[in-house]
């Protein structure tokens, strides 16, 4: 009977046992592991987008503010390359930390500034050079974050970075009259095997 009753309570404290266990199990799943979780549903690691414009043709005159320039400059240097799942190198490009001052003066376009007369694709801005231009200053923080697949790029690990210190640049109207901001300057590697920016 000493036995019988032993063995009952042992049964009971390890339903008891297990049951806690696998409470904390859950709870530390929960807190410890969002990173792998979100990486399980997004390619690249993080909900981040490539900045997109609707419209760049404001303001109409003089300088844009810096919201405006801030906006024109991440649709310009952000971006997307290849396509999720159908093989290949597939990567976005996403700024972080970006600050920006725009010059209350303009001046008048010169040669110097088609090194600015593309964007981060690549692409062809078609600078008017009739129209004036404002110098920009600022700094950022440039992440390449390649697609989650296999061992070659881990979940919280697929990033390469880079910061922008001190970056100097131009925003401009092209010949259509839409607006574009580019900054240009040294960089410095943060490192690889890095998570994505969280905003």
């Amino acid at each position: 009977m000493i036995i019988f009753t032993f063995t009952v309570l042992m049964l009971a404290n390890n339903v008891k046992l297990r049951f806690t266990l696998r409470i904390i199990g859950c709870t530390l799943l929960t807190v410890l592991t969002p990173t792998i979780l979100t990486a399980q549903t997004l390619p690249y690691g993080t909900a981040r987008q490539p900045q997109t414009c609707s419209s760049r043709v404001e303001p109409k005159k003089g300088a844009p503010s810096i919201e405006q320039a801030k906006m024109y400059f991440l649709c310009d240097q952000e971006s997307q390359f290849g396509t999720p799942g159908q093989g290949g190198s597939n990567f976005v490009r996403l700024i972080s930390d970006l600050t920006l001052h725009v010059a209350s003066n303009s001046r008048p376009a010169n040669l110097t500034d088609l090194e600015y007369n593309t964007n981060q694709r690549g692409e062809h801005l078609s600078i008017s050079m009739d129209k004036p231009v404002y110098d920009i200053r600022g700094s950022f923080t440039h992440h390449t974050c390649y697609e989650i697949r296999g061992r070659s790029y881990l979940p919280g690990k697929n990033c390469t970075v880079e910061q922008y210190p001190n970056s100097t640049g131009i925003c401009f109207q092209n010949t259509f009259g839409d607006w574009h901001c580019r900054m240009k300057g040294s960089s410095k590697k943060i490192g690889r095997d890095l998570p994505p920016p969280e905003k």
